[in-house]
């Protein structure tokens, strides 16, 4: 749990009323996620876990690139992943990633394929 100032609470209110908003952005979340799944379970670098919420986690199945390789190849194209190499009970190299802006998915997701 996170604790909230007033304005943090009073915002957040006014921003549960746009159920419109709430709406598209579910959508965007959903097909892009389902997109960005089904292009990289093409890719034998990694497997792809099922995702029920907003990020993907992969697990780097090509000898020799490391979570870190994957972190900085993302990170010098100005997209922000997490190494999960300090997540316990996740032996091997994972990254995850959230969902984003259909651009910068289609960056994300050529950045990983070139690996």
């Amino acid at each position: 749990p996170w604790s909230l100032n007033s304005l943090g609470a009073f915002a957040g209110e006014i921003m549960l009323q746009d159920q419109d908003y709430i709406k598209r952005t579910r959508n965007l979340i959903l097909s892009e996620r389902d997109r960005m799944i089904q292009e990289l379970k093409e890719v034998d670098t990694y497997k792809v876990y099922p995702a029920y919420a907003n990020f993907i986690l992969l697990k780097i199945q090509k000898d020799g690139l490391t979570s870190y390789d994957v972190f900085e190849a993302c990170i010098k194209q100005g997209l922000m992943i997490r190494d999960c190499s300090s997540f316990q009970c996740l032996d091997g190299e994972f990254v995850r990633f959230c969902i984003m802006m259909p651009e910068d998915n289609s960056r994300l997701v050529k950045v990983l394929k070139s690996l």
